[in-house]
């Protein structure tokens, strides 16, 4: 019996995965060396102590979520990520133990981490829309903000058209990617190349037209429904043509981008209403 114990102990001292031991009264009663190698801490900091007589940074070892969040130090070196699971031993003497089992994934939540900071930066970056290669929303209100600057220092016209396209009849249903892809390519072969022309939402469209008058966005926009009622889009079959509705708003002193924005999005809504 003696040597099975000494396996034993030996077996819990070399395993590689961190094991603690919380008694009945919630209080630490053993850990092994790879736990106490992933804490930096040695067990007599710990043998004996509860939650209450921990620092708030260990507070997590107390409780029994499946993922835990460690700061030793109170810094960022200090900080460890661990993935736990739980045993309970029924048997023991004084009484029951709950056995904590930890493996440390710090490395693993680090890159995941780094990885998210670097897919927002790229996104951050992105100025075209994935689906249709137009301008982003992004970018979009950035040229907003440009030629907005630019007519209140010139007081040059300046236009915007909000276009939103649905499937008739079921507006509330998604608008397909093909038929978002075929309009905005029919969108930015129509218009000059000094127009933005941005796809604001999933199915809503910016038109920034410097330059332009109210009177003249008014006759290009129903230029452009009504082309598209007439074939002009080369749709994919049994995609249906598109119902298009559009908002406008022009520039006026004493307006910024979300002026704008406001006026056509108002607009768009008593058309469709």
């Amino acid at each position: 019996m003696s040597d099975l114990i000494n396996f034993s102990k030996a077996f819990f001292e070399a395993c590689p995965t961190g094991m603690l031991a919380f008694d009945q009264d919630s209080r630490i009663c053993w850990l092994n060396p790879a736990l106490e190698q992933m804490l930096h801490l040695d067990s007599a900091e710990l043998i004996g102590k509860d939650k209450q007589t921990l620092p708030e940074g260990l507070h997590p070892l107390f409780d029994e979520s499946d993922m835990l969040h460690i700061s030793i130090n109170g810094d960022g070196d200090g900080e460890r990520w661990f993935r736990r699971e739980i045993r309970e031993i029924n048997d023991s003497e004084p009484g029951p133990l709950r056995i904590h089992y930890y493996q440390d994934i710090s490395n693993q939540i680090s890159t995941q981490l780094e990885r998210d900071v670097l897919k927002s930066q790229v996104e951050e970056l992105t100025i075209t829309d994935e689906l249709t290669g137009l301008s982003n929303r992004k970018a979009t209100l950035q040229a907003l903000g440009v030629q907005v600057t630019r007519s209140r220092r010139y007081g040059n016209p300046l236009t915007l058209g909000i276009v939103e396209i649905n499937i008739p009849n079921t507006p509330e249903e998604p608008v397909p990617e093909a038929l978002i892809l075929t309009f905005a390519h029919y969108l930015r072969d129509r218009l000059r190349w000094a127009d933005t022309i941005g796809r604001y939402q999933s199915n809503l469209f910016m038109l920034v037209l410097p330059e332009t008058s109210l009177a003249d966005a008014g006759v290009l926009l129903e230029k452009i429904v009504q082309e598209c009622h007439e074939g002009a889009l080369s749709l994919p079959d049994k995609t249906p043509l598109p119902l298009i509705r559009y908002g406008l708003a022009h520039w006026e002193k004493g307006f910024d981008p979300q002026r704008l924005i406001d006026s056509a999005q108002q607009q768009l809504e008593e058309t469709t209403s």
